[in-house]
């Protein structure tokens, strides 16, 4: 069995545990303390946030997760939400009895149970619903959520999704003022969108503002080279401490892309793994999403094209006059433009140490783009 996995969160085997920052981030939660953890996507969060539930699951706690990432409406986030109540006994229960007025008041949210195993079944009329009446359900919902059990921990993947939607913040001052009143329930949230994030936590003019412990998602450090090397081993594959670390350097330390490419190692039958072995599956795994990274490349316009182009082949300093001739960018106005809509569709993002450095929300494009031009 190939000893790597990628593309959806890990567990078990798989998974390498962070004990340091589940504990600090349990100790946050334990004490009722909401956590924000922000980090790039495919960089592990998701693995981290499910793996922590676990282990308050075992610890008597109530625990649900919901994924907000492909949200797009308030209807989104009811479905969501009831996707990821529908299977919590202590929920239903608390549906039966008090859901009852619930579901009369709103006859378009339906709920059944099986006779016979127990389990429940939702029907949303959400299609002929009013945004209106999606709002009250929404409101609901969220009342009903402490009644999980006498201690609750949830998780909202990609939370920042909720600002996307035009409502004049009605979702994102809705879900503060819920998780405000709920003294027996704490939230760890978790995010992709630096830039947003922190918007969010440090305008005081939004409902987030200063309402949670934002802790950065850590890269891990040698323990990860460890790790896959231990994992190449475990089926007799000889791999060079230096290729790991060249691998982990290429892909800006994302843990799906690492375990991507070593899964392609093994199915390739190598047996001995060295940095010549590591630039060739990187370029084979590249050449594998050309056909996705191109069609996203002429999904833009042609001075975006030329930001990505830049931001890729050159990195940092990328307002230098020198580099603005050369790749054919008008000025620094023209750049800063591009760079704001490259950052609102989700394919750039600033990194904190200011003006002038940009990072790619998935650097196998950004390897894409330096092979290609």
């Amino acid at each position: 069995m190939n000893p790597f996995k990628f593309g959806d969160p890990v567990e078990g085997d798989f998974y390498l545990p962070r004990e340091n920052l589940s504990k600090l981030v349990s100790q946050f939660l334990m004490n009722h303390i909401n956590v924000v953890l922000i980090g790039p996507r495919r960089f592990g969060k998701t693995s981290f946030a499910l793996n922590l539930l676990a282990y308050f699951h075992e610890n008597s706690f109530s625990t649900l997760f919901v994924d907000v990432f492909n949200m797009t409406s308030h209807k989104d986030f009811l479905h969501q939400m009831l996707r990821a109540l529908h299977t919590k006994k202590t929920w239903l229960d608390n549906l039966k009895g008090m859901g009852k007025s619930l579901i009369r008041t709103r006859p378009k949210l339906n709920a059944a149970f099986d006779p016979i195993s127990g389990q429940p079944s939702f029907s949303l009329g959400l299609d002929t619903q009013e945004d209106k009446d999606i709002k009250e359900q929404i409101q609901d919902v969220l009342t009903l959520l402490e009644s999980l059990g006498e201690q609750v921990i949830i998780v909202i993947d990609e939370f920042q999704k909720i600002t996307e939607i035009d409502d004049n913040g009605w979702l994102e001052a809705t879900l503060r003022t819920h998780m405000q009143q709920m003294k027996n329930t704490s939230f760890l949230l978790t995010g992709s969108r630096r830039s947003i994030i922190y918007d969010m936590l440090n305008n005081s003019s939004r409902p987030f503002y200063r309402s949670c412990q934002s802790i950065e998602f850590p890269a891990f450090g040698e323990e990860f080279t460890n790790w896959v090397i231990g994992r190449f081993s475990s089926i007799g594959v000889s791999c060079d401490r230096d290729a790991v670390n060249h691998l982990r350097k290429l892909v800006q330390d994302t843990p799906n892309y690492v375990q991507m490419v070593c899964f392609h190692l093994v199915a390739e039958g190598k047996t001995t793994i060295r940095v010549e072995e590591i630039d060739s599956a990187l370029i084979t795994v590249v050449k594998q999403n050309a056909y996705a990274y191109q069609t996203l490349l002429n999904s833009l316009s042609l001075m975006q094209q030329r930001v990505l182009r830049l931001a890729a082949i050159e990195g940092r300093q990328i307002f230098a006059k020198e580099l603005l001739v050369k790749y054919e960018i008008s000025g620094s106005p023209a750049l800063s433009s591009a760079i704001k809509a490259l950052k609102m569709k989700g394919i750039l993002d600033e990194e904190e140490t200011g003006k002038g450095t940009v990072i790619f929300d998935d650097p196998l494009f950004a390897i894409w783009l330096k092979l290609t031009f």
